[in-house]
């Protein structure tokens, strides 16, 4: 059992940060000095892949999955933590909370059923797991995001009822509560939330079983979910795999994988229930990109990145109405690139993780700070 120094505060936050983890990790944290090249942080005779990051004030927190178990390492203050196994499972997804204690989910099968469970790390340990979806079904694709007042809500897709449809659970101090997203079905969602506390899902969809998939978003405000909207609206090519980030102006920034012709590319839209901006692909028309991550910056900035086989790129754009960046490279390997994440500190620090091919059976978690400056805009082309 963690002990748990007591704090008059309101926040879920003090439920949960074990003792010698109760100094916040603010924008005012100590200037570090991170890697400026890629580091290899699995750096392992397995296969490493599908990397979860998750960054707050000169903390960095990497999970992976590599064989049937998920890995952890973290930066923290300039220094890496030797990796360690968290627990038997996949699908990593980790958030961090001011006081630096990271939030993990992940999928594993026990009883011969699928679950998501919850671990947590107190700065030495990772807890034993914690069943999160509690379902009959098979739970599947987690992610989880932190509120403003520090609740943990976590969402996944679940086949229970048959079909699969998207649930959302989140942590009240004491359970794990669940319960499914009205009329969400489908799968591969995502969630974030806003600085007013409105927590955002996507997921990807079917109209029928002969129709293509699509990207749709639900919000949870004040206790009322709203209706789901099609964000993508492209009755003729497949949209799959969101994406999302919201802004300081909670405006919710929304990406996916769209296919178009023989090639995948990355669409992009913003705003909130009831007014979406026009869907625009950002991928050049050449690439064939997957996979998409995004990040928000500063102000308004918005960051995007996503795989293109042989290298992971990304733009960026300053402000609502600021033209698209060329894209900017964050690495190349002809063997092979793929998993890129994105993620922005409260320092206005700029961090990627991705996955390289090593050899032909082995890929390596890569991690690397990069630079957050705005590049000059380059115009799109095409639809």
């Amino acid at each position: 059992m963690l002990a748990v120094t007591a704090l008059a505060c309101s926040s879920a936050w003090c439920a949960i940060a074990p003792a010698g983890l109760l100094s916040p990790l603010t924008a005012q944290s100590q200037s570090v000095a991170y890697p400026l090249s890629a580091v290899n942080v699995s750096s392992s005779t397995g296969s490493s892949r599908a990397p979860a990051l998750a960054v707050m004030g000169n903390s960095v927190h990497i999970a992976w999955e590599e064989g049937s178990r998920v890995y952890h390492r973290a930066l923290i203050g300039g220094l890496w933590y030797a990796g360690r196994s968290v627990a038997t499972g996949e699908q990593p997804s980790i958030v961090v909370d001011p006081w630096g204690v990271a939030h993990l989910v992940l999928v594993n099968e026990f009883a011969a059923n699928y679950e998501i469970y919850y671990c947590r790390w107190n700065g030495s340990a990772w807890s034993l797991p914690r069943n999160v979806s509690n379902t009959s079904g098979v739970s599947s694709a987690p992610n989880i995001a932190l509120a403003p007042d520090g609740m943990l809500h976590v969402v996944w897709a679940d086949n229970t009822p048959g079909y699969s449809i998207i649930y959302h659970g989140y942590w009240n101090g004491t359970y794990w509560l669940n319960e499914p997203v009205p009329h969400a079905t489908g799968g591969a969602p995502a969630v974030a939330i806003s600085s007013g506390g409105v927590l955002h899902v996507v997921w990807q969809d079917r109209d029928r079983t002969d129709a293509p998939y699509e990207v749709y978003h639900s919000q949870l405000a004040d206790g009322v979910w709203s209706l789901p909207e099609n964000l993508s609206d492209t009755a003729d090519a497949p949209s799959a795999i969101a994406n999302l980030a919201t802004d300081k102006d909670d405006r919710t920034h929304v990406t996916w994988q769209e296919r178009v012709g023989t090639r995948n590319t990355i669409y992009y839209t913003y705003g909130w229930v009831g007014y979406w901006s026009i869907p625009e692909r950002i991928s050049d028309e050449g690439a064939d990109a997957f996979v998409p991550s995004e990040t928000v910056g500063p102000g308004a900035a918005v960051y995007v990145g996503w795989d293109e086989s042989t290298q992971a790129v990304y733009r960026q754009r300053d402000g609502e109405h600021g033209a698209w960046s060329r894209p900017s490279t964050v690495q190349q390997n002809p063997s092979g690139v793929t998993d890129l994440v994105l993620a922005m500190d409260s320092q206005g620090q700029f961090h990627a993780v991705w996955s390289n091919r090593i050899t032909a059976d082995n890929w390596d978690v890569y991690y690397q700070r990069l630079s957050s400056r705005l590049v000059l805009p380059v115009l799109l082309k095409g639809p």
